[in-house]
């Protein structure tokens, strides 16, 4: 008997680490883009290539370029997959993952070529 307990126990420990992980949502917050990486080297924008991300933990955000802004609804598929409804009609699915403090965008798992976001805080 005590050995299923100590498997229950076990198992449910298990369970509450991995959704912990997968609830990270290390995005949220406000993400500026300044490079693009197009399979060869690393390009900076120009200031009017820019766009800006904000996420927030309400499942709400908002799109910037320019004199452009629009509101989205973002799903996070699994850890490092997210799809964004805008309030204009386009939807977004694309990739994310983290280096040295930046954020990188991709639209495909292999990120052969991605945009490259800083950090510029929380809302």
């Amino acid at each position: 008997m005590k050995r299923v307990k100590y498997l229950m126990m076990l198992l449910v420990m298990t369970l509450a680490v991995s959704s912990c992980g997968f609830e990270s949502n290390d995005f949220l917050g406000t993400w500026e883009s300044f490079a693009y990486f197009d399979g060869y080297e690393e390009i900076g924008l120009y200031d009017y290539e820019r766009v800006s991300y904000s996420f927030y933990n309400d499942g709400t955000g908002f799109y910037v370029q320019n004199n452009l802004r629009t509101q989205f609804y973002w799903d996070e598929y699994s850890h490092g997959h997210l799809y964004l409804r805008h309030s204009d009609g386009l939807t977004e699915h694309f990739y994310y993952r983290f280096d040295r403090g930046d954020m990188l965008v991709s639209g495909d798992r292999s990120f052969s070529t991605y945009t490259v976001f800083a950090f510029t805080g929380r809302y």
